[in-house]
Order: structure tokens, then C-alpha cells, then sequence
């Protein structure tokens, strides 16, 4: 599958990128205010990006199954809106957010405008320091897009004590003919999850990290080398 790199200036407001086969790309400088995806294929997108300024991304799936990755550092204000558009189209959605300097609001909505369409949501953040996080998650069934599967797994860990951590999930579902459900967690770890670690001789904040890596690096759909570097930068933190 051949890969698509965008890490230079784009001087447009708006970026359309028309993909019509299978294929990765790979975002490292988000500097347009937003990023058009009209796809037809399997297209995999992954975003890695530091301090980045509001942005929009529009993904429209005219069939075929897309992963979209997003791993973040302070993003101030991001909105996701993917248009499900062709029967049995999917997309895959995977946020793993740090915020420790300012709110971070992710707003994400769904449209399924199909039938027989899969969306699975799944947002991971962690907030330390002056950092807080906002995720507002909304997924659209209408009728008539039958046979439709919608799923939302939100989780914040908070590792300040001082935060305004908000999780909004919606589910608006007009087919009754379809299947739903969201999740939703703001806290810290389970403190069993953190006993068994230290059980096999880890220290806390060694469990801490492990769980930590597990939860934002774990759960994106990219290759093996760039989580190695993911974790790398994580153990630093």
C-alpha cells in the first residue's frame, strides 16, 4: 500500500486529497484550517501532530473502510465529521490525546447515511498539570440507513487533580432496525490494574506508564515502528 506524506506548508484554507485506491497517509504539519478526505478504497490516515491550532477534518467514505489515527499533543480545538455515504462503508476512529497546558476539545460526528454502515469510535486521553479535555462525541443514524452499527468507547484519565474533563456522548438514531451503544470514563486507572503490576515487581509510575502506553499507543491502527517511536517520546514524558 503506498503512502501519502504531507509535512509541508499548504498556504489553502482547505485541502481536498481524492483518493480513489488503497493507500496511507501520514500527516506531520497540520497548517491548513482544514483537511477534505473524499475516499473510495482502504485507506488507512495517520495524524501525529504537537500544539496544533483548530482544524477541521472532513471524511467522506464513498466505500470501502477508512482508519482514521490521531495522536495529539495540546490540539486546542479539532472537529472530525465523517460521512458514512455507501453501503457497508466503515470507518475506524482512534484518538489518543495529551493535554497538559490548556483545554483540548475534540467535537466528532458521525453520519451514517447508508445502510449497512460501521462506525467505532474510540477516544483515550490523558490530562496532567493545567491540561483538560473535552470530548463531544455525536453519531447520526436516519431511517432508511438500516442494518447500521454505531459504537462510542470514550476515556479520560486525569492525572492532575485540577481539570474540567467533559465526555459528551450523543447517539441520535432514527432506524430502529440498527445497533448502538457509547461508553463512557473519566478517572484514574483501576486500582486492580495497577496492583497486579506492581505484584510482578513493577513500580507505580513504571504500572502508570505501562498502562499509559497501552491505552494511547496500543490502540492505533499503525505500524510497528511508529509505535516504537510513540513509545519512545512516552517514556520521556
Amino acid at each position: 500500500m503506498n503512502r501519502l506524506l504531507i509535512d509541508k506548508e499548504i498556504k489553502k484554507e482547505e485541502y481536498v486529497i481524492d483518493i480513489n485506491e488503497d493507500k496511507n497517509i501520514l500527516i506531520k504539519k497540520v497548517l491548513a484550517k482544514k483537511y477534505v478526505f473524499n475516499i473510495r478504497g482502504n485507506v488507512n490516515i495517520y495524524i501525529n501532530v504537537k500544539d496544533a491550532k483548530p482544524v477541521t477534518y472532513e471524511i467522506n467514505i464513498n466505500g470501502g473502510t477508512v482508519s482514521f489515527n490521531n495522536y495529539s499533543i495540546n490540539p486546542k480545538k479539532v472537529n472530525i465529521v465523517c460521512n458514512l455515504n455507501n453501503k457497508q462503508s466503515k470507518v475506524l476512529i482512534n484518538n489518543s490525546v495529551i493535554s497538559f497546558d490548556s483545554l483540548s476539545t475534540y467535537k466528532i460526528n458521525v453520519n451514517h447515511n447508508a445502510k449497512e454502515t460501521i462506525s467505532d469510535v474510540y477516544n483515550n486521553g490523558v490530562t496532567k498539570d493545567n491540561g483538560s479535555i473535552n470530548f463531544d462525541v455525536t453519531s447520526f443514524v436516519p431511517k432508511k440507513s438500516n442494518l447500521s452499527v454505531v459504537n462510542q468507547d470514550s476515556k479520560i484519565i486525569s492525572i492532575n487533580k485540577s481539570n474540567d474533563n467533559k465526555i459528551n456522548p450523543v447517539l441520535l438514531i432514527d432506524e430502529f432496525d440498527s445497533e448502538s451503544r457509547h461508553a463512557a470514563f473519566i478517572g484514574d486507572f483501576n486500582p486492580d490494574k495497577l496492583f497486579y503490576l506492581m505484584s510482578r515487581g513493577l513500580s507505580k509510575k513504571e504500572a502508570r506508564k505501562l498502562l499509559l502506553t497501552g491505552m494511547l499507543v496500543g490502540t492505533l491502527d499503525i505500524c510497528f515502528e511508529e509505535k516504537e517511536q510513540l513509545n519512545k517520546e512516552l517514556i520521556k514524558w
